[in-house]
C-alpha cells in the first residue's frame, strides 16, 4: 500500500514541472517539442537526455534510465519513493498529511529535513538581530558604510550574530530545538570541558547561503572586530558541502547574460545591488569542478573577477583550468592592482565596472599578459623567458586554429619563425600527451564512455511491435479497446512490457483515464519499467491505425510459437520420467495452440497482414 493516495501523488506530479525541475541539475537545450542536455547519470560529450513536457518524462538514449520526475529525483538524490514525493511536494506547494508519515522515510533524509528547518529558524534569528536590535546597530552601520542598502539586506536576507556565546542556543531552546541537533547542524561547538555547546557565530555579520530550491544550507560570517579568522564559514553538514556551492545562486537566471564570478560574499552582494544580477561567488575558496559544472547550467560563458591580488591571481588561473576543462567559455576582468570588484564599484561607479567588463579578455590573452609580467622583452634573457612561458600556455590550447592564430601573432611580434614557436609547442604536448598503451585500454575507454550505448541490441521485430502496441493503447482510445478484445498481458514475452500491459488492463477495468503520468506512478516501486516506458513514449513516428491487425497478430503469433515451443520441452520431459498422463494433457494442448496459430495465420493472409 502506498504512503500517500495515487490522488495526491497525481497533484504534487501535475504541479511540477519536469523542465523546471530537472533544469536545476542539467542544461537544457529546447529542440522541437523535446528538451535535450548531458546526461547526468552517465559520462558523454553530445547529449542524449531527452525531457517531454507534454508527457512529463525523461529518457537518456545513451545509458536507458528514464521516468517521471520522482524517478529523476529518486536516482539523482538516491531518495525513496516518499523521500522524492515529499521534497517535491514542498517544492510545488502540495500539503501532505503529517501523522505516520516520517516513519515511511529514511533517518538521513528526516535529518536532512530537520537541519534545513533548523537553518530557517537561524536565518530569521541572525536577520531580526541586525534590523531590529541595539546590538544589530554595529553590524546596520559597518553595511551602510560598505554602500549596501536595506533593500539589498532584504534581498539576501543578511543577519547578525550577537557577540554572547549562547545568543542563539537560547533562541533555539525556546522553539524547542535540542542542542545536539545544532551540532549536526554545525551552528554550535563543543565546548572544551565537555559541558555543553557555544554558538559558532559570534559578533558576526550573517551571509546564509542558499541552495539552488532556495533552502538554506548554510553560513558565513564576517567578524566585525578584531579576531581571526576575518570570514568563517558553515562546516560541512548533510546538507552544506562548501564545494558544491555557489553564493547568489538562486538569483541568476538559466540562459541569461554571460555569468560573473567573484571570490566573496560582499563582491557578490555589490554587484548585484549595482544591477549585475548574473554574479555568483565561490564562497572565498579557489573554484571547483563542482561548481564548474553548476555554473556550465546557467551559462556558456564565464567571466573571472577575482581579486587583483597576487593570490587572486592565482585563483584565476585555477579557476581558468577548472572552467575550460568544462567546456566553457572563460574571460578575465582585469582589474586595478590591489582592488576587488566590490571596492572598484565603491570608488569607481558601476558605469567604470561595465566598462572593465566588457573589455574583459579572453583567457588565453590574460594568460599571456601574466606570462611577460615583469620582463623587459627588449632584452635577450627577458624574451627568452616570456617566449618559455608563452609556450607553456599555447600548449595548452586545444583547438588548433585558435592556436595557430596565437602562434602566428607571437611570431611577428617576436619576429621569431612559427616553426621554432611549433617545435617548441610539440615538446610540451608530446611530454604530457598519455602514451599509447594498445586497444585493449582505448577499447576500455569506449566502452566506459559508452558502455549504455552497446548495451542496448537492435530491436526485434516483435519487440518493436510489443512497443507500438503498448504506445497505441496508451495514447489512442479506440486502437486501445480493440487490442483489449484480442490480447492479454500474457501475451506480451518481455516481462517490462507484460507489466505495463497490466497497468493498463487494470487501469481500464477501474474505469480510470490512462495517461503516461498515471501509468508511471503505478511504476513507482519499478524503475526498470518505468524506464522502458519512458523510451517508448519518446517514440515520435507516427503508427497508422491500419497496422492495429497487423500488430496484434505479430505480438501473439510470437506468445503462440513460444508457448508451443515450451509445452514441446514440457512433454519430452515427462515422456523421459514416465509421467503418461501429463504428457497426453500436454499434447492435448500443444495440438490446440497450433490450431490456434495456423488460423491466426489464414486470417492474416486473408487481411494482407505479416
Amino acid at each position: 500500500m502506498s504512503l500517500y493516495p495515487e490522488e495526491l501523488i497525481r497533484e504534487v506530479q501535475n504541479r511540477a514541472d519536469i523542465v523546471e525541475i530537472v533544469s536545476d541539475y542539467v542544461s537544457l537545450k529546447k529542440r522541437g517539442e523535446n528538451y535535450v542536455g548531458l546526461c547526468p547519470f552517465h559520462s558523454e560529450k553530445t547529449p542524449s537526455f531527452t525531457i517531454s513536457p507534454k508527457k512529463q518524462l525523461f529518457y537518456c538514449f545513451g545509458c536507458g534510465t528514464g521516468g517521471n520526475i520522482f524517478s529523476f529525483l529518486m536516482k539523482k538524490e538516491n531518495w525513496t519513493f516518499p523521500e522524492a514525493v515529499r521534497w517535491l511536494a514542498e517544492r510545488v506547494g502540495v500539503r501532505l498529511p503529517e501523522e505516520g508519515t516520517w516513519g515511511k522515510v529514511s533517518e538521513a533524509f528526516k535529518q536532512k529535513r530537520e537541519i534545513l528547518e533548523i537553518n530557517r529558524l537561524a536565518a530569521e534569528f541572525f536577520h531580526q538581530n541586525l534590523i531590529k536590535t541595539a546590538e544589530g546597530k554595529r553590524a546596520r552601520e559597518y553595511l551602510a558604510n560598505r554602500g549596501i542598502t536595506s533593500e539589498t539586506v532584504e534581498k539576501f536576507f543578511l543577519g547578525y550574530a550577537p557577540p554572547r556565546w549562547d545568543g542563539l542556543i537560547r533562541f533555539m531552546r525556546s522553539k524547542g530545538v535540542r542542542d545536539d541537533s545544532l551540532l549536526k547542524a554545525g551552528l554550535v561547538i563543543p565546548r572544551s570541558d565537555g559541558k555543553g555547546y557555544y554558538d559558532r557565530f559570534r559578533d558576526r555579520v550573517i551571509f546564509p547561503i542558499k541552495d539552488i530550491t532556495g533552502n538554506t544550507v548554510g553560513f558565513g560570517g564576517r567578524i566585525l572586530g578584531e579576531g581571526e579568522p576575518k570570514y568563517l564559514n558553515s562546516p560541512e553538514t548533510t546538507v552544506f558541502t562548501k564545494r558544491e556551492q555557489l553564493y547568489g545562486l538562486p538569483m541568476i537566471k538559466k540562459g541569461g547574460s554571460n555569468l560573473i564570478l567573484v571570490e566573496g560574499y560582499m563582491d557578490c552582494i555589490s554587484l548585484h545591488q549595482n544591477g549585475f544580477t548574473q554574479t555568483v561567488a565561490s564562497l572565498g575558496t579557489s573554484l571547483t569542478e563542482q561548481q564548474a559544472k553548476i555554473l556550465k547550467r546557467y551559462s556558456e560563458e564565464v567571466i573571472i573577477a577575482y581579486d587583483a591580488d597576487t593570490a587572486g591571481q592565482s585563483a584565476t588561473l585555477r579557476g581558468i583550468e577548472i572552467l575550460v576543462k568544462e567546456g566553457l567559455k572563460v574571460r578575465v576582468l582585469s582589474l586595478p592592482e590591489g582592488k576587488d570588484p566590490d571596492e572598484f564599484i565603491r570608488t569607481r561607479g558601476k558605469d567604470a565596472f561595465a566598462e572593465q567588463l566588457s573589455s574583459a579578455r579572453n583567457f588565453v590573452d590574460y594568460k599571456l599578459d601574466l606570462a611577460g609580467r615583469g620582463l623587459d622583452l627588449k632584452t635577450r634573457d627577458g624574451k627568452i623567458k616570456f617566449i618559455k612561458n608563452a609556450i607553456s600556455v599555447l600548449a595548452g590550447i586545444e583547438n588548433r586554429v585558435e592556436r595557430e592564430l596565437y602562434v602566428q601573432k607571437l611570431s611577428e611580434e617576436l619576429n621569431i619563425p612559427r616553426q621554432a614557436l611549433y617545435e617548441e609547442i610539440n615538446k610540451i604536448i608530446d611530454r604530457t600527451t598519455l602514451p599509447n598503451i594498445g586497444s585493449k585500454y582505448k577499447n576500455s575507454q569506449l566502452r566506459d564512455n559508452n558502455k549504455e550505448l552497446t548495451r542496448f541490441k537492435a530491436l526485434s521485430g516483435v519487440r518493436k511491435a510489443e512497443r507500438d502496441i503498448l504506445r497505441m493503447m496508451i495514447e489512442d482510445d479506440s486502437a486501445r479497446d480493440k487490442i483489449m478484445k484480442n490480447l492479454t498481458p500474457n501475451n506480451f514475452v518481455d516481462t517490462k512490457h507484460r507489466k505495463i500491459a497490466e497497468m493498463i488492463f487494470e487501469m481500464v477495468n477501474r474505469n480510470e483515464v490512462v495517461t503516461p503520468n498515471g501509468i508511471s506512478i503505478k511504476l513507482k516501486d519499478d524503475q526498470e519499467t518505468a524506464a522502458e516506458l519512458a523510451n517508448i513514449l519518446m517514440e515520435t513516428a507516427d503508427i497508422e491505425n491500419s497496422m492495429v491487425d497487423a500488430l496484434i497478430n505479430r505480438v501473439k503469433e510470437n506468445y503462440l510459437k513460444l508457448a508451443i515451443k515450451k509445452i514441446k520441452n514440457e512433454i519430452n520431459q515427462a515422456e523421459k520420467i514416465g509421467e503418461v498422463k501429463k504428457a497426453f494433457s500436454l499434447l492435448n494442448t500443444y495440438h490446440r495452440l497450433k490450431l490456434e496459430i495456423e488460423q491466426l495465420k489464414r486470417d492474416s493472409s486473408r487481411k494482407g497482414g505479416t
